[in-house]
């Protein structure tokens, strides 16, 4: 069982306290030009969920009193998630610009603004479509803290390593909320018939739409395509087939088996791509530290059930 209080979580929602890290001793640690890129993805899309939340907010789910006081939090905690990634950056000598966010937001594609309608116009046909938004939100909380996991146990950089389990800890909660939420929402037929047909037709990774598909595959694969990929892509299916009628959900791991058959290296899709690959090669505002191929060794990730105590 999952469990999840959201009162306790309301009383204690907080934002990450950069006080609790040792940033001016990070530049001395290794952070390679994979890591920076990928923890730039990871900071745009937390940043980007006060976007998200404007969506949301045109929906019916926030005529449920327990999710509107929970998303109040839950932008709140994304939002500094976001903050925290960025300073540990700026700490390491890379250059964020002030207006990023707003850079990010313009960059978005039309599929996310078309998402973004369509949201609002399933919710006026339907009382179901609450169900959907759940579900599909508890497959990119778990997806993200998965995420956060895998880089923390692969970096050699001992500084980042505790923002992202800090995160991941936020993460694990929010997760725990929207399968909760979703599990109840899915009692109804046809609330799992709807979920499974949208799931199944629109389901993408966490950043799709605010970031274009060549960045979202490249992410997708630095972090779940190495040997310890696998068993975080089953967690994710069996955790959430476990929901009411979605006992076959198996999304997750057909995109990554997808993902890496299609793709044997991760070289640049465009000359943009390769652009930013030379400049993450040879990273101008990298400190000398920050040292191509200097990740520590990866060990083994195998969060297990720790990534189902919500309640602490």
């Amino acid at each position: 069982m999952i469990e999840f209080d959201l009162e306790k979580y309301l009383n204690h929602s907080r934002k990450v306290d950069l006080s609790e890290f040792d940033l001016a001793s990070a530049n001395l640690h290794p952070l390679t030009p994979a890591e920076v890129r990928c923890l730039e993805y990871m900071m745009d899309i937390e940043l980007s969920t006060i976007g998200y939340l404007r969506s949301l907010l045109r929906t019916s789910i926030i005529n449920d009193p327990e999710a509107l006081g929970f998303l109040s939090c839950w932008a709140y905690e994304e939002y500094f998630h976001g903050r925290a990634i960025r300073e540990f950056l700026k700490a390491c000598g890379i250059g964020v610009h002030k207006d990023r966010c707003a850079q990010v937001r313009r960059n978005v594609t039309i599929r996310e603004r078309l998402e973004e309608f369509g949201m609002a116009v399933m919710c006026s046909v339907t009382p179901h479509f609450n169900a959907t938004l759940l579900t599909w939100g508890a497959v990119q909380e778990m997806t993200t803290l998965e995420g956060y996991a895998i880089l923390a146990a692969r970096t050699g950089n001992p500084i980042l390593r505790p923002i992202l389990l800090r995160l991941a800890k936020d993460e694990r909660r929010h997760f725990a909320f929207y399968y909760n939420k979703a599990r109840k929402t899915l009692e109804a037929r046809r609330a799992q018939q709807l979920t499974t047909l949208l799931l199944k037709k629109f389901w993408t990774p966490v950043g799709s739409g605010v970031k274009h598909d060549p960045e979202v595959e490249w992410t997708m694969r630095f972090l779940f395509g190495g040997p310890e990929g696998p068993a975080a892509w089953h967690r994710i299916d069996a955790t959430i087939a476990r929901l009411p009628g979605l006992a076959w959900f198996d999304l997750f791991s057909q995109k990554m088996d997808s993902l890496v058959a299609s793709k044997v290296t991760t070289g640049p899709h465009s000359a943009d791509e390769a652009q930013r690959a030379n400049r993450l090669a040879v990273p101008e505002a990298v400190s000398a530290s920050c040292i191509p191929g200097s990740a520590g060794a990866t060990p083994s990730h195998s969060p297990g059930q720790e990534l189902l105590e919500t309640s602490n």
